[in-house]
């Protein structure tokens, strides 16, 4: 054993560096790193309230707060443009959508991807504010990749869930209020009568095979699964039937069109 440690001989490597360099370039790496954290979550809070733009009536402040908002906007309505075939005044009362049948859809793209996007631009400030032997180019490259990678997944996810809801408007599924419409483009909720207008609804409710009159058809939004999900359909009260956003044409029952022209009549006479 003791001839064994003879022949291993470890060699001893002294230090040359400078340990206050060292120790400086991690004191900048934390403080650098927290300012990049703090950044962020200001970013963060900006995106939520972005919207809020359209209110100041200060120039600086406007144009700051309004920059994740019109990011978002210039996202979904100029490099990957959302097809709406739904008029805005026709949208229904709930609210003014980018995605035209998907609630989930909608908070995927505002707030959320508003959010990401004010988190992304706002630690990025923080990134290029650092010191840059520490804070490189490479390091900020893999930050903002990462970014671009949840902002992409949280884009993706909104389309995904407009064209799920799309494909379940074929379906109709769970009724959760009716939005009526008269021929001026005014319309009425019929929500406070829901159990009895969904089963007349369904009650005579089958494929059918007509002549389509579109000039006596009017649009019929119907809200499904708690709200989160909007369709826009055609109805023609005198023939009894009610026509899908791909052109499908169903029979309804005639207790249900008798109702809802009986709420017609009575709410233009009492407007």
């Amino acid at each position: 054993m003791e001839e064994m440690k003879d022949r291993i001989r470890i060699p001893r490597v002294t230090y040359q560096g400078d340990d206050r360099k060292l120790k400086e370039r991690i004191f900048k790496f934390k403080a650098g790193s927290f300012r990049i954290a703090v950044f962020t979550l200001v970013g963060l809070f900006m995106g939520f309230y972005s919207d809020t733009y359209v209110r100041d009536t200060f120039f600086p402040t406007k144009l700051i707060t309004a920059v994740p908002y019109k990011i978002m906007e210039a996202i979904y309505q100029s490099v990957l443009p959302v097809q709406n075939p739904i008029p805005p005044d026709m949208r229904g009362w709930a609210w003014n959508m980018i995605f035209p049948y998907s609630y989930g859809a909608n908070l995927l793209a505002e707030p959320l991807t508003t959010v990401l996007i004010g988190g992304a631009l706002y630690g990025s400030l923080g990134y290029f504010t650092g010191d840059k032997r520490v804070f490189t180019l490479q390091r900020f490259l893999k930050f903002a990749g990462c970014w671009c990678v949840v902002i992409l997944l949280v884009i993706g996810a909104a389309f995904g869930f407009n064209a799920g809801a799309e494909a379940a408007n074929e379906k109709f599924g769970k009724i959760e209020d009716f939005f009526f419409y008269r021929e001026d483009g005014s319309g009425f909720s019929g929500k406070y009568r829901i159990p009895e207008l969904t089963e007349d609804f369904y009650q005579g409710f089958s494929p059918g095979d007509v002549v389509r009159d579109r000039n006596g058809e009017l649009p019929l939004g119907i809200y499904f699964d708690g709200g989160m999900r909007y369709g826009l359909y055609r109805i023609h009260y005198e023939m009894q039937y009610v026509v899908t956003e791909q052109g499908k044409v169903y029979h309804i029952s005639e207790e249900f069109v008798r109702y809802v022209k009986d709420e017609i009549e009575s709410n233009s006479r009492n407007r």
